[in-house]
């Protein structure tokens, strides 16, 4: 694995796919091309694919799409994920639910921070759970499936 100095300078990492938090958007075994947060050209957006360095997993990077932006009030109430009292379209679950599991709730955005979700929000552990990322914990956004080929995609 290349050393963390050499990560943060590249534009680009290679990212892939564990795990079924991501279906059926993504799925284990695909491959992702990600650009670095330091090389992005914009700031993270609602919707966009993220590698986070996971909250409580020591080194550990998860991949989760935002759902939630600095001062958003994000609530799941009767089974929608509503954000600032509106609900949120999420066509990208493709008929799964979109909140599974757990009790109402609801969280309220810093200035710096992002709330992420599984689209498989059933078998995902997020935001729900470990609370907001910070901006400095997002490490790159998601542009490409490139493998595998039949699923090649811009993200």
């Amino acid at each position: 694995m290349a050393s963390d100095s050499y990560r943060r300078a590249s534009r680009f990492l290679l990212y892939g796919v564990r795990g079924q938090s991501m279906t059926p958007s993504l799925r284990p075994g695909d491959y992702l091309l990600v650009r670095t947060a330091a090389t992005s050209l914009r700031p993270p957006a609602r919707r966009d694919i993220v590698v986070i360095d996971a909250p409580e997993r020591d080194g550990a990077e998860l991949l989760k799409r935002i759902v939630g932006l600095p001062g958003e009030r994000i609530a799941f109430t009767d089974g929608m994920l509503l954000v600032d009292g509106e609900r949120l379209t999420e066509r990208y679950l493709r008929g799964l639910p979109p909140y599974a599991g757990l009790d109402e709730s609801e969280f309220t955005m810093g200035d710096d921070e992002y709330f992420v979700m599984g689209d498989n929000r059933a078998h995902s552990t997020d935001s729900r759970h470990y609370g907001a990322v910070r901006l400095s914990q997002i490490e790159g956004r998601a542009i490409w499936r490139i493998w595998p080929p039949q699923r090649w995609w811009k993200l």
